[in-house]
């Protein structure tokens, strides 16, 4: 493999840069008179607070607002695996956009799925095909055609207030999409805000541009009138380095493959009534393909997403124990809309343009109780309306509908929370479903447990019902497949978690995830693709982390996660040699076992500060055409360096130096679609520029 001599070297510099950090943390558990003691969750449960006045280690403590009654909970008392980011930590650490975030997150790895286009594994599974549902203020960005999430210089982080993100089902409140996990972006309010801020960085990768963008974000609140904006242009490269297909075929991907992006929202709130408009623009050009051969030189490809969604929500509180919510969504979204661009200056040729919208509407009553318990029934209507433009299909799709009715309730008890829901769906063009989920948790004193069942049901898209009906008409060797049918998943989840001391905590969960009816997307000898099920496939594993802090010395963040495949019984998602044997029956292709996070922060003075990050993947196995490809483990080293108030207050300088020392990741595919590996970046210096007024 390219560039292999220098990823180990780079391996065995950042090892040496753990081992000094373990050490020096280790050696800190006996300097208590400068521990730091945190808030207790209800003294932080305001969703509206401005967290970046917080301290560090109170940050651990910031509620989530994940269950369907919507109230504030702990993360360690949450009935679900929850990771949370602040968005103060994303600004410390110079997080270039989401993926700098969620590498940081146990049990998620980025692959390529094709055409430049980056997706991204649960514990082991692809979430792709509806998978995981991705929203930002509850307006789903995922794609509602085929249900992916594109990553790479796509999602700012300047405006976030906080990430929540739930390893595990939560098709109850998230529906459809939410089967492996949830991923929920919240911004910054008005009055959070209370200003203007305008940013923009330029990065610089060792032999060509990396990235270029403008923010302005703005808000303020007038009593009960709130409102917010924000917006960012940025255009990007993905690498630049070589990219080699399957047949040694190349380009120079130094400043080409480039990825352009639009992303703008407008917030504005009137006591309990809240509207939002988001615009969300991605264009991901591409010569590596959809397969194992890129494209002549004279032309390239553009697959381009767009989503334009409102959201209205309104609740009333009849007293302080009972509320009724109720909601509308809409969006437009066009993705995948896939053209031919000419370098010469031939005019473009539009290949493939389907657009689908959405319309949800939701009516939901809650009953809380003084000690805690609380009971919710809700129910919902939505429905997804497909128009082709261009495409190869013939004919019209059929409206894809959907009626929701869920329940969930909590009783509280001196030692364990007891949660049970149920969601119920009726299809249009599926059969009915019933989803229960199962929750025990607690916190006891220091010490707190989980014990976690949940089902999910995700039934197909008209994405996937097309390719298939596609296919049907179009493949030349006289193939019929079937329509697929819905996904059944269950998870098993158990997590405990201690307190050491007042800036020292740990927590470990194991977990087991089965998908029934697998949906499987492949191609024929002509490299016509369709969608298919399989009988399922299973992961298990664990996840831990460990979060210490220092007044001196800073703040520790560290996660590890390994996954074993526990059911794939045609080894499908596994590699196998040229006599077809699995090599490695315990993970599948794409995905590391193993995989951990360090995150250091030190603040060197109140303006000033370092923050540093090494991550590490074990090895992986892709294919290249028909030729399996062995990744050696990859350690990839971050730095930045903050310093706000520079000069003059309200401007803030941060430079950033990624991947230190050039280990050169590369984007493995995660399915057998024999494209070859996406590098990813080399060292890139970053610079950004912030001004606040």
């Amino acid at each position: 493999m390219q560039h292999y001599s220098q990823a180990i070297k780079s391996k065995k510099a950042s090892l040496r840069m753990l081992k000094y950090l373990l050490f020096l943390l280790m050696t800190l558990q006996v300097s208590t008179s400068y521990a730091i003691s945190p808030l207790a969750c209800s003294e932080v449960s305001d969703p509206s607070q401005n967290i970046e006045d917080l301290d560090l280690m109170d940050l651990m403590e910031i509620p989530v607002f994940l269950s369907a009654s919507q109230q504030a909970e702990c993360t360690k008392t949450a009935a679900s695996v929850v990771s949370t980011i602040s968005g103060e930590e994303l600004l410390n650490m110079g997080a270039r956009d989401l993926m700098d975030a969620l590498e940081l997150v146990p049990g998620m790895n980025f692959g390529v799925n094709l055409s430049n286009t980056v997706g991204l594994g649960i514990r082991g599974i692809d979430s792709d095909n509806g998978k995981l549902s991705v929203s930002i203020d509850g307006i789903i960005i995922t794609e509602q055609r085929f249900g992916t999430t594109v990553y790479g210089s796509h999602f700012p982080v300047e405006q976030i207030d906080r990430i929540e993100i739930i390893r595990g089902p939560g098709s109850i409140l998230h529906g459809n999409f939410a089967e492996l996990g949830v991923i929920n972006i919240i911004t910054k309010k008005g009055k959070q805000l209370d200003g203007v801020t305008a940013s923009g960085s330029y990065g610089h990768f060792s032999r060509g541009e990396a990235r270029k963008n403008a923010v302005l974000t703005a808000g303020k609140e007038w009593g009960d009138f709130d409102v917010s904006f924000y917006g960012k242009y940025n255009y990007a490269h993905r690498s630049d380095r070589i990219y080699t297909d399957a047949h040694g075929d190349s380009f120079d991907m130094a400043d080409n493959n480039q990825l352009e992006s639009l992303l703008g929202s407008f917030k504005m709130s009137y006591k309990k009534l809240n509207f939002q408009v988001l615009l969300d623009e991605y264009n991901v050009n591409s010569r590596d393909s959809f397969a194992d051969k890129i494209t002549p030189p004279e032309r390239y490809s553009r697959n381009s997403f767009s989503t334009y969604a409102t959201k209205l929500f309104y609740q009333y509180d009849f007293n302080e124990h009972f509320k009724l919510d109720t909601g509308f969504d809409f969006s437009r979204q066009t993705p995948w809309e896939r053209s031919r661009q000419y370098i010469n200056g031939e005019d473009d040729v539009l290949k493939e343009k389907v657009s689908v919208d959405h319309y949800k509407f939701d009516l939901k009553a809650t009953y809380s109780h003084d000690e805690g318990h609380y009971l919710v029934i809700g129910n919902s209507y939505q429905f997804e309306n497909y128009q082709h433009d261009v495409s190869n299909y013939t004919g019209e799709l059929p409206l894809f509908g959907n009626y929701t009715l869920y329940t969930e309730a909590v009783y509280k008890t001196p030692w364990v929370n007891i949660l049970g829901g149920l969601r119920f769906d009726v299809y249009s063009e599926y059969d009915t479903n019933w989803s229960p989920r199962i929750a025990l948790t607690k916190q006891l004193g220091k010490f707190h447990y989980k014990a976690l069942y949940s089902q999910a049901f995700h039934a197909p898209t008209g994405g996937n019902y097309q390719l298939n009906e596609e296919y049907n008409q179009n493949n030349t060797i006289g193939n019929y497949v079937e329509q697929i049918v819905p996904e059944k998943t269950h998870t098993y989840e158990l997590e405990i978690g201690y307190d050491f001391m007042s800036n020292l905590s740990v927590s470990a969960n194991m977990f087991y995830t089965r998908i029934n009816n697998y949906f499987f997307y492949t191609f024929d000898e002509n490299f016509d693709d369709y969608y298919t099920n399989l009988d399922g496939i299973a992961t298990w594993g664990a996840e831990t982390g460990l979060n210490y802090q220092h007044r001196q010395l800073g703040r520790f963040k560290f996660n590890y996660s390994f996954y074993r495949t526990a059911y794939d019984p045609l080894g499908t998602n596994q590699a196998h040699d040229p006599d077809g044997n699995i090599i490695h029956p315990n993970i599948n292709l794409g995905f590391p076992a193993h995989k951990f996070s360090i995150n250091h922060h030190l603040q060197i003075t109140d303006s000033f500060s370092f923050n540093h990050t090494l991550i590490f993947s074990s090895e992986r196995y892709a294919y290249s055409g028909a030729d399996l490809i062995h990744h050696k483990p990859t350690a990839i080293y971050n730095t930045y360096f903050r310093y706000q108030d520079a000069m003059l207050e309200g401007l803030e300088v941060g430079l950033g130096i990624y991947d230190l020392f050039n280990a050169q990741f590369q984007y493995a595919q995660y399915y057998n679609g024999s494209h070859p590996a996406l590098p990813g970046n080399t060292r890139e210096f970053n610079l950004k520029l912030t001004y606040s007024f």
